[in-house]
């Protein structure tokens, strides 16, 4: 079981990988159209008129697509007031169950947001802005982020089932 747990967490991780290396991307080609739009307006008194619109979806891209690694490396904000008072085995146990609350909680929104996206593709849902992007893309990037959450969520949580140790805290705030 272990072998097959690690070999499938491999998976995961890369996959978790590879969509922060994506949210990165996201950021530079977010910074690059903010520096466009500033050339622009300061320099030509002109508007590419889409920046403010992509750099929402970009938001959403960045936020979403980085939620797996950062439960994977432990950098999600935590609040240690009970945790940091509990002994190894509760902490395992609160870790579980919060897991599971998590899981339980975004599974549902997956589940609803699979359905947005799905509508907003079959009736051709666009932005009421310029640009009149298709919804159904930013949508989907957002519900990739999500299902990776969702499994980062998974295998820790199945981790700590099995012994696997928990997720280091990067550093407290005392």
């Amino acid at each position: 079981m272990h072998t097959l747990y690690d070999r499938l967490d491999r998976i995961s991780a890369w996959v978790a990988r590879v969509a922060a290396q994506f949210a990165v991307v996201v950021l530079a080609c977010t910074t690059l159209l903010i520096l466009t739009e500033i050339v622009l307006r300061s320099f030509f008194a002109t508007s590419t008129n889409i920046t403010e619109e992509y750099v929402g979806y970009g938001l959403g891209t960045m936020v979403f697509l980085g939620l797996g690694h950062a439960v994977r490396t432990g950098s999600l904000v935590r609040v240690d007031i009970v945790l940091g008072r509990l002994g190894p085995g509760p902490r395992r146990v609160m870790e579980v169950l919060t897991c599971l609350v998590a899981f339980v909680v975004m599974a549902f929104v997956v589940y609803y947001m699979s359905i947005r996206v799905g509508r907003d593709f079959s009736r051709g849902t666009i932005s009421t802005t310029l640009a009149a992007t298709p919804i159904w893309i930013p949508n989907a990037v957002v519900l990739t982020g999500m299902l990776v959450f969702l499994l980062q969520v998974f295998f820790y949580s199945l981790g700590l089932l099995i012994g696997r140790p928990l997720i280091k805290e990067a550093e407290s705030i005392e």
